[in-house]
């Protein structure tokens, strides 16, 4: 699932139509990338499969325990929110034989309720816990580290606190590989019940972009990451799944629950708030493209959007190069 492009010689031609729509938006559909006659190869389309309803939960833990690998024996670290989905991956590697850590990212004091939920629910399941502490000035300094790290521009904030923590991770904590629950809001969540046409074509591609992303960053450190949401076999499976087993997750929270994870209701943290957002469009507004930019407004997409002019002009500055 990594992105690719198919190239043709041409060199590094801005194609600003493709500029303006990936700032709009935030992604470019298909083959299409913000360099000229560059093109990007098509996701593979995945089809779906027939499953018996009175097997369903069955083989989703099957198919998602498969998609983790032979743990038996095995230091793995499962990147830990405190949320069930990533319960679920830290107890189902815990009953396949791993040596589980649950690593929770402190970032500054921006998300104490992450933290506190995340100490509280390893310590009721029994799991080792650790905490990465994250520094603003470490963020702030990983952004334009990442910004030049994938064939496409990126605003993805959490994967500069995820660099951030990973430099400030040892190895001798739980191993050198790490399990994550990536993937699971987009295709067992209410983000696959979009009803947007093109919407699975643009949560798959954008799925590929991250995900190398990821990769990219943990092999800086000599670290690996394992996406069992994204595995090819789960992205197949989730296609098949009814969509009243993905409002607010249900088919996962049963099989939390029959793992003795208890039913929780939904609970989120912004784990880069507005004033981080801010601080990013201060520090590197002047390089944007088009350059400058500046704050006006306080409605998060128009943020978001002059974010995407940074990262877009980071990300040119250093392709040119």
């Amino acid at each position: 699932m990594i992105g690719t492009f198919s190239y043709t010689g041409i060199g590094y031609e801005l194609d600003e139509e493709a500029a303006w729509d990936y700032i709009r938006n935030g992604y470019l559909l298909g083959p299409r990338t913000v360099l000229k006659g560059r093109t990007k190869i098509l996701p593979a389309g995945l089809s779906g499969i027939s499953i018996d309803p009175k097997r369903l939960f069955n083989v989703t833990q099957e198919t998602l325990v498969a998609a983790m690998g032979n743990m038996a024996g095995q230091r793995r670290s499962v990147m830990f929110s405190g949320g069930f989905d990533s319960m679920l991956l830290a107890l189902l590697a815990k009953q396949g034989g791993a040596q589980i850590t649950a690593v929770t990212v402190q970032f500054d004091g921006f998300n104490p309720l992450t933290v506190t939920e995340s100490v509280k629910f390893a310590h009721d399941a029994g799991i080792a816990h650790h905490i990465i502490h994250v520094k603003a000035v470490e963020f702030l300094s990983a952004f334009e580290v990442l910004s030049g790290i994938t064939d496409e521009p990126l605003l993805d904030l959490e994967l500069a606190i995820v660099y951030a923590a990973l430099k400030n991770y040892n190895s001798r904590i739980a191993g050198d590989v790490f399990l994550s629950g990536m993937g699971c809001d987009q295709w067992f969540g209410k983000m696959a019940l979009q009803a947007r046409p093109e919407d699975f074509a643009v949560r798959l591609d954008w799925a590929n972009v991250n995900e190398d992303a990821h990769h990219r960053v943990a092999q800086t450190f000599g670290f690996k990451f394992i996406f069992p949401f994204l595995s090819e076999s789960m992205l197949t499976l989730s296609q098949s799944i009814p969509p009243a087993m993905k409002e607010d997750k249900k088919l996962l929270r049963a099989l939390a629950v029959s793992n003795t994870i208890p039913y929780r209701g939904a609970r989120s943290e912004e784990q880069t708030p507005s004033l981080i957002r801010h601080i990013l469009i201060k520090m590197y507004g002047d390089r944007a493209w088009p350059s400058p930019v500046s704050v006006h407004s306080k409605n998060d997409s128009e943020i978001d959007q002059k974010l995407r002019q940074i990262i877009l002009g980071l990300w040119l500055e250093k392709r040119m190069r």
